[in-house]
């Protein structure tokens, strides 16, 4: 979808390009208001790992917003890549990510060479713990990917995972709650907030079948999976991590019946659960199922990025 409205109206935009299993997404907005403003957002299916493909498609499909070299991030779904949980290491800061593809070397099919690492702090730690989150991807892939972006532009922002996106859509949960992402064939991600932080971050690949469920299948208890899921996301936050006990479900996946599934969670877990909404600025071109959240969240990321570069280049 487009508003031509914006695109005669546009003055500094960025792309956000969102790479999934089945499908490459689009946004392009202008990011010089409060809010993002949304140009295009549009998607295209591919097959067999053609994410080059889907890039050329979308690009020529919207050659003309894509002049002038804009800033890009690339947002990666969680079928691209491994997540891991790892003591820090006992490295200065600057030197970490280097030694992560060497760490990791046990942990991942591919050598040191042909991977890319990177990682984030976790938000809560244990007592006497100090973890990070490592994020590995493959070096070819990524390689393929940014050699179709960068006819586009050179100013590629960054590459950020699914799961450090789609937080950004949920930076005004204060209390613990457990979000509930899925996006069609990719794992689905359960993740805990607290204070509009991420706490807790799990990738479930056992929960392919919850967007097929029909009112009968939720009321024969078909939905259970999802409900354990869910249930061990808010033991190991409370139990483990000793922190408050969790207050609601915010769900953003694309079922049939979402007041079936709805009212069976709140039945199973005995919190309140609802559904995730679009922000404001998201409501026009929306998709409505959520497999445009990593996008929507890539965008705000990367407006955050470009105003931080520009306040830098200022102050110097």
């Amino acid at each position: 979808m487009i508003n031509w409205w914006r695109t005669k109206q546009q003055s500094h935009v960025a792309l956000v390009f969102a790479i999934a299993k089945e499908q490459v997404s689009l946004m392009i907005a202008d990011i010089t208001r409060a809010e993002p403003a949304l140009i295009v957002s549009d998607h295209c299916e591919v097959t067999d790992g053609q994410w080059a493909v889907g890039i050329q498609t979308l690009v020529h499909r919207y050659e003309k917003q894509l002049k002038g070299k804009p800033p890009v991030l690339l947002v990666v779904s969680p079928s691209l890549y491994q997540s891991f949980q790892l003591d820090r290491p006992q490295l200065p800061s600057a030197e970490i990510t280097q030694a992560l593809k060497y760490h990791l070397r046990d942990l991942v099919p591919l050598a040191p060479t042909e991977i890319i690492a990177d990682y984030y702090d976790n938000s809560v730690q244990l007592a006497g713990q100090d973890k990070i989150t490592a994020i590995v991807m493959a070096k070819a892939m990524l390689v393929e990917i940014l050699a179709c972006i960068d006819p586009i532009s050179d100013k590629v922002q960054g590459i950020v995972t699914e799961e450090q996106a789609i937080a950004e859509l949920f930076s005004e949960l204060m209390e613990p709650t457990v979000v509930v992402h899925k996006n069609s064939s990719e794992p689905a991600l359960l993740q805990v907030y607290q204070l509009g932080a991420l706490q807790v971050n799990r990738q479930v690949r056992t929960l392919d079948g919850v967007g097929q469920l029909t009112t009968k299948d939720i009321e024969q208890g078909d939905a259970g999976a999802l409900s354990v899921e869910v249930q061990r996301s808010a033991d190991y936050f409370e139990r483990q991590l000793r922190q408050r006990p969790i207050r609601q479900v915010v769900l953003a996946l694309n079922v049939e019946s979402r007041s079936a599934l709805q009212q069976q969670l709140a039945s199973d877990l005995g919190l309140a659960v609802q559904w995730a909404a679009y922000p404001v600025w998201a409501q026009e071109l929306g998709r409505g199922d959520y497999a445009d959240f990593a996008a929507l969240g890539g965008m705000l990321l990367v407006q955050k990025m470009v105003a931080t570069s520009t306040q830098e280049r200022a102050a110097s």
